[in-house]
């Protein structure tokens, strides 16, 4: 299985400043931010839909924005509250999709569908991911412009009648395809392999039910209701891992699978690092089903266990997942932290560091999911400074 391992140096694409933390008390609660999940989802969706559209978001990180600079790239109107969609229009540039593997996929889907060539790029850590089984799936041609993943330039229109993708690695193929289906003629769609994040490829149909769709591959006629996206399900680990409370928990049926007390993370592979953490200064225990994880933005199966080696901490890496020692105190680090271009990383962490004290590279990563994390944290005691 190839991992996300990639041969830039690490850290090399965000700010490079230093997070310097003091052990601190941490008191109050954390307001968790909109799923990113269910936002990219109802903002493609949206994008299809000649009417406007009302999507109200709390705050909104670089993913996101990310998606949204794409689209409006191609056409899209975006006032930063409202969307209307449309007809793809062939973009002016490089359409840059940043640190999100999300929004590479979903927009890789929907320029798959034009008749004019589309080149995507992302940050380093980005260009280290495959989408290759994507690219498979829409049977267009594609050119690599270098011996990364991205750039890549796509050269629609797809006009498969049969697609069937693997679903053993990532949900977001899937997603991407049942994404683009209103722009295109209708195709048969099969699955290969045993699925992972389940709950992900799901919540994508279920959204897309709710737009108007009938069957898998069949075009449907989009009509968005207006939307508030609820709070991250997942970034209630943070929350966990602080022992902060949380002012807007979603309900259960937005959770998208993020169980924190289920340590078997098949459909939950984002909440490997900080699950591991409070595991280490716990009880412990086996993290298991995340081999996925290794595809992230990075293969935080193996960094977690580096990241908690900084702190002085053990765990052991296993075919899928980690097996965490208990009873652990985290210790203040011998030397800077690097966090690998990876927000769930620096956030897990920050979150250490308010115990042991510490520095930790890259001082703006969380704003890829959650903007205002950092200055939360402060709300409720973090003592922090920032240096270049």
């Amino acid at each position: 299985m190839r991992t996300s391992e990639h041969s830039l140096d690490d850290d090399s694409v965000v700010a490079n400043d230093i997070l310097v933390i003091e052990k601190s008390d941490l008191v109050g609660s954390l307001h968790l931010p909109p799923s990113k999940s269910h936002s990219m989802r109802w903002l493609t969706l949206a994008s299809m839909d000649s009417t406007v559209t009302k999507i109200e978001m709390s705050e909104i990180g670089e993913d996101v924005s990310a998606l949204l600079d794409c689209l409006k790239g191609m056409g899209i109107e975006w006032n930063g509250k409202e969307m209307r969609g449309g007809d793809l229009c062939e973009p002016e540039g490089v359409l840059n999709c940043q640190n999100s593997g999300t929004a590479f996929r979903f927009i890789m889907a929907q320029a798959a569908t034009c008749g004019f060539p589309v080149v995507l790029d992302g940050d380093a850590s980005l260009r280290a991911r495959s989408s290759l089984q994507l690219l498979k799936s829409l049977g267009i041609p594609f050119q690599l412009e270098s011996e990364n993943h991205a750039p890549i330039l796509l050269n629609g229109p797809f006009s498969k009648d049969e697609v069937s993708v693997d679903i053993s690695e990532s949900s977001q193929f899937l997603s991407a395809i049942l994404l683009m289906t209103p722009r295109t003629n209708g195709f048969s769609l099969s699955t290969i392999g045993e699925g992972v994040s389940r709950r992900h490829s799901e919540l994508t149909w279920d959204l897309c039910k709710l737009t108007g769709a009938k069957e898998w591959g069949e075009p449907w006629d989009v009509r968005c209701p207006d939307v508030k996206v609820p709070s991250d399900a997942s970034m209630a680990a943070f929350a966990r891992l602080a022992g902060l409370q949380i002012e807007n928990l979603p309900d259960e049926s937005d959770n998208i699978g993020h169980d924190l007390d289920c340590l078997d993370l098949r459909d939950s592979n984002d909440l490997i690092s900080p699950m591991a953490a409070w595991l280490a200064m716990g009880e412990g225990g086996t993290i298991t089903g995340a081999s996925h994880a290794a595809l992230k933005e990075s293969n935080r199966i193996t960094r977690t266990v580096e990241l908690l080696a900084a702190f002085g901490m053990v765990a052991n890496a296993t075919s899928d997942g980690l097996h965490v020692p208990g009873n652990q105190i985290p210790k203040t680090p011998d030397s800077l932290v690097r966090t690998h271009d990876d927000h769930r990383l620096q956030m897990t962490a920050i979150l250490l560091a308010s115990i042991s004290g510490g520095k930790i590279r890259s001082s703006n990563l969380h704003n890829v999911a959650w903007p205002s994390f950092l200055e939360q944290l402060i709300a409720c005691g973090l003592q922090v400074e920032i240096q270049p």
